[in-house]
């Protein structure tokens, strides 16, 4: 029986639905890597998984929400392609910052705030977490992703954010006529660092995609604007990822796995030895989760009860990206 390989990720892991004359390459979705690697992973008679692509460009809503559209599929290994959406800074990003900052002065005469506003002031806000999106934030948005299928023995590999040069930032913007800032690349970095160090301690594995945009000649080449892949890095994606897929298939359970009955909540009765509920803090769970024997997962009570689909606002209702 085939194992299932899922993949979750934004507009990146899709066609070129934002092209338009500027572009001077576009494609459909026949040549992007989720594509191209289940073909590969097909054709392969050594292979023994199938690639399933969840198309919801992380616009579900909530964390929860990705993370039932991953459990639906039972994967024995998730790919994580995110981070886009929290890099897209503007000047809203500061005047939202200003509001708050105003709201929490003391009610006296001589209270008084900083104004002084520059696309570099922007971008040392969001590494310091002080915006509405930071990469604390994603950092947390991702353990929760990775520590929901890492407890359950599956394997988890991020794909960081390619990160070009400055030379290259701003060269060419066409998807959703957003210009990069000043510093962009530097708040992509930043995001990268948030995650990676949660990977790695979760036992995942991360996939460096500024390492492979080098691989196929850089950004120039491997991008066809600030962050969509060109047909060429597409198709090294999908034959990395095949040999990754390869070498992990290995690490993850059988048919027969307990994993398999409390991938989206459990059935009735009383859970066996090898379903360990936790109900302690959560920043404490990869002490006992490391202490589990492969055979073991690790529960929290409320994951034993019926799947909730909470309802959120829509990461597509984001608002329109023009440099303002």
């Amino acid at each position: 029986m085939l194992k299932n390989i899922s993949i979750l990720g934004d507009s990146r892991a899709f066609d070129t639905y934002y092209t338009n004359n500027r572009y001077d390459e576009r494609y459909g979705y026949d040549k992007t890597f989720p594509h191209r690697w289940r073909r590969i992973a097909l054709l392969d008679q050594s292979a023994s998984y199938d690639v399933i692509h969840i198309p919801d460009h992380f616009r579900s809503g909530t964390v929860q929400n990705n993370i039932i559209r991953l459990g639906l599929t039972n994967p024995s290994i998730v790919f994580v392609l995110d981070g886009i959406w929290e890099s897209l800074l503007n000047k809203n990003h500061f005047i939202e910052f200003v509001e708050i900052r105003l709201r929490a002065l003391p009610k006296s005469e001589n209270s008084a705030i900083d104004l002084h506003y520059s696309q570099s002031d922007l971008v040392k806000l969001f590494k310091e977490d002080q915006l509405s999106v930071s990469p604390n934030q994603f950092g947390e948005r991702a353990r929760h992703i990775i520590s929901y299928f890492r407890r359950r023995k599956r394997q988890v590999v991020w794909m960081t954010l390619p990160v070009p040069p400055s030379s290259y930032v701003g060269s060419t913007y066409h998807a959703g006529n957003y210009r990069p800032i000043h510093g962009w690349e530097e708040c992509l970095a930043a995001l990268n660092e948030a995650v990676v160090p949660i990977v790695t301690e979760y036992g995942g594995h991360v996939l460096n995609l500024t390492s492979e945009m080098g691989a196929v000649g850089g950004a120039a080449t491997a991008l066809i604007d600030q962050w969509h892949f060109s047909t060429a890095f597409h198709a090294h994606l999908a034959n990395r990822l095949h040999d990754l897929t390869r070498h992990l298939l290995s690490q993850t359970p059988n048919d027969g796995h307990i994993s398999n009955q409390y991938m989206l909540g459990g059935p009735e009765g009383k859970p066996g030895d090898d379903v360990v509920i936790y109900d302690g803090d959560p920043a404490d769970e990869l002490t006992v989760l490391n202490g589990l024997s492969p055979s073991q997962i690790l529960l929290y009570p409320s994951e034993l009860a019926q799947t909730e689909n909470p309802t959120g606002n829509e990461r597509a209702e984001f608002e329109r990206q023009s440099l303002r």
